[in-house]
């Protein structure tokens, strides 16, 4: 080749047929015959280069994806699971309505059958785009609402009522079609009582900040049995919002 390329005597034919004997060579490079071995097939999680993690804030499971097909969601509910009751523990004949003060809320003025319902069918009509109010889901409120695991005073202990019962078929959203294709949790259970800001923590180190210094108003007060002092006279959940001494931190 060398010849070719460099002797004076040689002719345009021979550098341009030199040319095309490099390039073959080059082709066959890139077409594996210089590559370096294939890597064996990897098996089990070596298969995984990258874990990413979509955090939804304020939503439940159901919220969301409750209609997800095959998923563990609102067609495996059953009354003894999704059945309300008041801060009595008596089950409530109703949902009640979100509160404002002491007035119902007008964005949610309607008594729902004590079940789950679409939040975006009749009679509400609300859109994945529109805005609703959130449940308080503070860190002693949210032992009260999961209430030993059988999750029945979400719409007692909050001003948000019965829309802690409410949920969407969220099919429509981009974050379905990931799940189809991706890993959808449908049975994950949060780290920590309370909101989004303790569980991102919780999910990142599996650890919770201190906070000795609080300040007085950020102290609660707790009856005999660890839940949230009420105030006397607290009204039943169909009637107007728990009436709580403190807070009950986050959410």
């Amino acid at each position: 080749m060398s010849v070719a390329l460099n002797s004076a005597r040689a002719g345009k034919g021979i550098r341009a047929h030199a040319a095309e004997w490099i390039a073959v060579v080059a082709l066959a490079c890139l077409l594996g015959a210089c590559a370096s071995p294939p890597d064996k097939p990897r098996s089990g999680l070596a298969r995984i280069d990258h874990i990413i993690v979509i955090y939804a804030e304020n939503r439940s499971f159901d919220n969301l994806y409750g209609m997800f097909p095959g998923a563990n969601g609102i067609a495996n509910a059953t009354p003894a699971q999704y059945t309300q009751v008041d801060r009595d523990g008596k089950p409530l004949s109703e949902l009640p309505p979100a509160w404002r003060g002491k007035e119902p809320d007008p964005a949610f003025p309607w008594r729902m059958p004590n079940k789950p319902f679409r939040l975006d069918a009749p009679p509400l009509n609300l859109p994945l785009t529109k805005l609703v109010r959130s449940p308080i889901h503070e860190f002693y409120r949210n032992q009260e609402q999961i209430d030993g695991g059988r999750n029945d005073r979400f719409a007692a202990v909050s001003d948000a009522g019965g829309y802690a019962m409410g949920y969407y078929d969220g099919s429509p959203m981009a974050m379905w079609k990931w799940a189809q294709e991706y890993t959808l949790a449908d049975n994950f259970f949060m780290g920590a009582f309370g909101g989004s800001f303790l569980n991102h923590q919780w999910l990142v180190c599996a650890c919770a900040p201190r906070f000795p210094e609080a300040p007085e108003a950020m102290h609660v007060r707790l009856d005999a049995d660890g839940k949230l002092l009420k105030k006397p006279g607290s009204p039943s959940a169909k009637d107007g919002a728990v009436e709580l001494y403190s807070g009950g931190i986050g959410g």
